[in-house]
């Protein structure tokens, strides 16, 4: 493996994934506040208030008036952020989401640079780690998960460098980067003994420079105390108590669930990271081939005997197979094997540190998103973007060194870039159907003189609040007779409110992209959570967004 020196590689190959990445995300610039952005906006909007006491106010996010330290399990870095670039240029959608292009080219170029390291064609690696569902997705929120994954793989660069060429000044801002990285999302802490078997493999000791680990670790032990000291709680603990006490005793106890969440964590893998499936060509002899096609066939196997999710949305209204939904489950099934099997195959095949670090650093993330997490989501496996690139193209030099064409090596991303920006594209387009329903209700009840009540959260909570329409506390209830209430049949901590308190007035219609989703029951698609559905995303006819209306007795 060759040294790693940023200042010697050349700088016009890394504009190539950093203009790609621009190019996708810009066209998505205008995308409602969606999912938990309502969250970080809100943490944003207290630290401009109190910049110390972050987490200090209390918000109606499970039906009722909770502590915001109580409900997030996110850590406040990229809040601080939002609250930074909206003190200057506002809260407005297009203004944060070019504040993300930011971390988001980050991620472009440190995938660049790690893969010039590992790899002979970063640029190519760069670019299939943008061209995913799980990045781009993700890049078009304002949460937390492309800045984690920017300090991620930078703390990993100079880390590296600095354990090669000795220099203490890159291990130290390796070790700050590192910290940030976990303060930005709380799964970062996972860099830290992630980079010391690295160390230890790399220098086949333990050496003085694994010590500078110890300034993530004390910074965060400060953000322990501080949280404590805050809130009664420390948010670290709190946030590992959770994910643990919801997913994995239950998992392990059960064996039913287990492989319940070992196929959804396959497919999750495989369709947030499709552009391995395209790669499989390139990737594979005859012998890996018939491998893979039988691990699919016995993964399908599991799946119709433990998978009770997935034989639900197997079955249509008539009671026969749905196919369009079996095919795209097998696909991303394979799309996971292949992304597992070339990790393996490469730690196998070289015995690096450098192998090594990229099968924990893929086989970790799997694990902690399947069975540690509280939910799959895309969000969570996301970290593993990058090394599955990276994997992709060491694969493609181990097994083709001959290749000269540079078309068989980029037209595996012209497919990937087609299903990516259709899966961009229903999730745009669903977050927009929240800020329109919220438009539309407000101009069509607000002269009624009446107070306009909501369930539901998620980007919608923002823009009712925004209207200064209210969410309905379950605990304290405080609607009166005439009241209006609003219910969204798709979104978060809805519940059902009996026929006795409200009647139906009607129903309110807004339609997402037609043919794709990323979060539909009736297509099988939870990009957000497994509860929607066992895929990432799915491709289907789509049904409009629906939001009742209520006027109470």
């Amino acid at each position: 493996m060759s040294s790693l020196n940023i200042k010697r590689l050349p700088y016009h190959s890394a504009i190539i994934p950093a203009v790609v990445t621009v190019v996708f995300l810009l066209p998505f610039i205008n995308k409602a506040f969606h999912i938990d952005d309502t969250l970080f906006l809100a943490s944003a909007k207290q630290i401009q208030s109190n910049p110390v006491d972050f987490y200090g106010f209390s918000i109606n996010w499970y039906g009722t008036e909770l502590p915001m330290a109580e409900t997030t399990k996110n850590s406040p870095l990229a809040c601080y952020y939002i609250a930074l670039v909206s003190a200057v240029f506002g809260f407005g959608e297009i203004t944060l989401h070019i504040a993300f292009l930011i971390p988001a080219v980050a991620v472009a170029l440190g995938t660049y640079y790690l893969a010039a390291k590992l790899c002979s064609k970063p640029t190519v690696a760069a670019v299939a780690a943008v061209l995913t569902p799980a990045f781009l997705v993700s890049s078009t929120n304002i949460m937390c998960d492309t800045m984690m994954l920017a300090f991620w793989l930078w703390a990993t660069i100079l880390w590296m460098q600095g354990i090669e060429d000795n220099r203490w000044s890159a291990l130290c801002a390796a070790a700050v980067l590192m910290a940030l990285c976990a303060l930005t999302k709380y799964f970062g802490m996972a860099l830290i003994p992630l980079i010391l078997v690295y160390s230890v493999v790399k220098k086949r000791k333990l050496e003085i420079q694994v010590l500078f680990l110890l300034i993530p670790i004390i910074i965060l032990a400060g953000y322990q105390w501080l949280t404590y000291e805050l809130y009664g709680r420390g948010l670290l603990s709190d946030a590992a108590s959770y994910a643990t006490q919801q997913n994995w005793l239950k998992n392990w106890l059960s064996g039913g669930r287990f492989f319940v969440k070992g196929l959804t964590v396959l497919t999750f893998t495989g369709g947030c990271i499709i552009t391995a499936l395209f790669y499989l060509p390139l990737l594979c002899s005859r012998k890996n081939l018939i491998t893979i096609t039988v691990a699919v066939v016995i993964a399908v196997i599991f799946a119709s005997g433990f998978m009770t999710k997935i034989v639900k949305f197997q079955k249509n209204p008539q009671d026969s197979t749905n196919w369009i939904f079996t095919v795209q489950l097998i696909l991303m099934i394979t799309s996971a094997i292949i992304i597992l099997t070339i990790a393996v195959i490469d730690l196998y095949s070289n015995r690096h540190a450098e192998s090594l670090l990229l099968l924990l650093w893929v086989f970790g993330t799997f694990i902690f998103a399947g069975f540690i997490n509280w939910t799959v989501n895309a969000r969570s496996l996301l970290p593993m973007t990058p090394a599955v690139a990276i994997l992709i193209v060491r694969q493609i030099d181990a097994r083709s060194k001959n290749i000269q064409s540079l078309w068989r090596l980029v037209w595996p991303l012209v497919p990937a870039a087609v299903i990516t920006l259709a899966v961009c594209w229903a999730d745009y387009a669903w977050a927009g159907t929240a800020r329109e329903a919220a438009a539309v209700i407000n101009e069509k009840f607000k002269t009624q003189n009446k107070t306009i009540w909501f369930l539901g959260h998620w980007g919608f909570q923002y823009y009712m609040e925004a209207e200064n329409h209210k969410a309905l506390d379950l605990e304290r209830p405080r609607p009166v007779y005439g009241d209006i209430l609003i219910s969204p049949v798709s979104n978060t901590n809805v519940y059902e409110i009996s026929d006795e308190l409200v009647v139906l007035d009607q129903t309110l219609e807004f339609m997402p992209f037609r043919w794709c989703a990323t979060m539909k029951r009736p297509l099988g698609a939870g990009f957000y959570s497994d509860v929607w559905g066992p895929l990432p995303f799915a491709f289907g006819k789509a049904a409009p967004e629906k939001y009742r209306v209520f006027t109470v007795k």
